[in-house]
């Protein structure tokens, strides 16, 4: 198969590039695309190629950006943003762009709800925007002269609620149950398409988890307790039984503790462009020598790199172990 890249970039179009990095994921606010095109850069004057003398006369901060990769010509969009810095003029020229958070970065604006949802508050700071949102209630918030993105860190830190734009949407704390991921599970297999991999076993009594569990009393007393450790597999609980602080705490630890019965592979695997693969979705990965080995995981985190000497490749970061018939409420 004949890798094939088209990269629009304002009104310029190139089908050719020295290097190409994209990483999509919900740890980050920010999807990212680094782009870097060769010294020798042509363009069309009335049927007439001229060199680009300065890149910068060309491609300016804002303008938007968007890569399609695939193969033999059939053509998939990877990333949608905006140059987010000047081109580096460095030899090859450096494009940096980032997603739809570089607009919400740059604006300023002020909320303050008073036993907000967490929707209200998604919408009061970005508003306009496709939203999924999950349907949780988070309490007083007041932020002023600030930004989405720093509201957004907010509900991170204090709840443990991941934002982020997947397509053209905007998921507030649907890490892992966003009903519009592909339900389809892409193999990789050793030997076969994993032309590389980082994975190793983690045993449950070394499995991180973090959860953040809410209770909602007769009074409508929000109640909060988190307990676990960080750096692991994030896990959001409400209570619908209207608990009390005490009894929140003892469902809750118990929770963990059978969380903290399953073990599960962490780390990454590097195959080819294709099979596609989002984060969100779930990843088989398969070794017929050894069926222990075979693991349904849900996908953290994509990287993908186009070289002239790599090819093109996709590098998964492998997340909490799915089991078959799990629903996938677990945000």
């Amino acid at each position: 198969m004949v890798p094939c890249i088209e990269i629009l970039i304002g009104k310029l179009k190139f089908t050719a590039a020295t290097e190409i990095t994209i990483k999509k994921g919900w740890k980050n606010f920010t999807d990212t695309a680094t782009i870097k095109l060769p010294k020798a850069i042509y363009y069309d004057d009335n049927g007439n190629l001229k060199p680009v003398e300065h890149i910068g006369n060309f491609i300016k901060v804002g303008h938007k950006v968007e890569i399609k990769l695939g193969y033999n010509r059939q053509l998939f969009t990877e990333f949608i943003g905006y140059v987010a810095r000047s081109p580096r003029i460095n030899i090859p020229y450096e494009l940096i762009c980032e997603d739809e958070m570089w607009q919400l970065k740059r604006k300023e604006v002020s909320v303050s709800i008073k036993n907000a949802a967490v929707r209200q508050i998604i919408e009061a700071v970005a508003p306009g925007y496709d939203l999924d949102c999950i349907d949780e209630l988070y309490g007083d918030f007041s932020m002023k002269q600030t930004t989405a993105v720093k509201a957004f860190n907010e509900l991170q830190e204090k709840a443990g609620i991941y934002t982020f734009f997947r397509d053209d949407r905007l998921v507030c704390g649907k890490i892992y149950s966003d009903e519009k991921v592909s339900k389809k599970q892409p193999v990789f297999e050793y030997c076969e398409n994993i032309i590389d991999h980082n994975l190793q076993y983690i045993f449950p009594e070394e499995a991180k988890v973090k959860i953040y569990a809410k209770s909602i009393n007769k009074n409508g007393e929000v109640i909060n307790y988190e307990t676990g450790e960080e750096g692991g597999d994030i896990e959001h609980w409400t209570d619908r039984d209207g608990l009390n602080k005490d009894e929140l705490k003892k469902r809750t630890d118990n929770r963990l503790k059978n969380l903290k019965t399953r073990g599960g592979y962490k780390g990454t695997i590097t195959s080819f462009g294709w099979p596609r693969v989002e984060h969100g979705q779930v990843a088989q990965v398969i070794d017929k020598k050894y069926d222990e080995r075979n693991t349904k995981n849900f996908v953290d985190e994509v990287e993908i790199n186009v070289t002239a000497n790599g090819g093109f490749r996709r590098t998964l970061d492998i997340g909490k172990t799915y089991r078959d018939g799990e629903l996938k409420t677990i945000t």
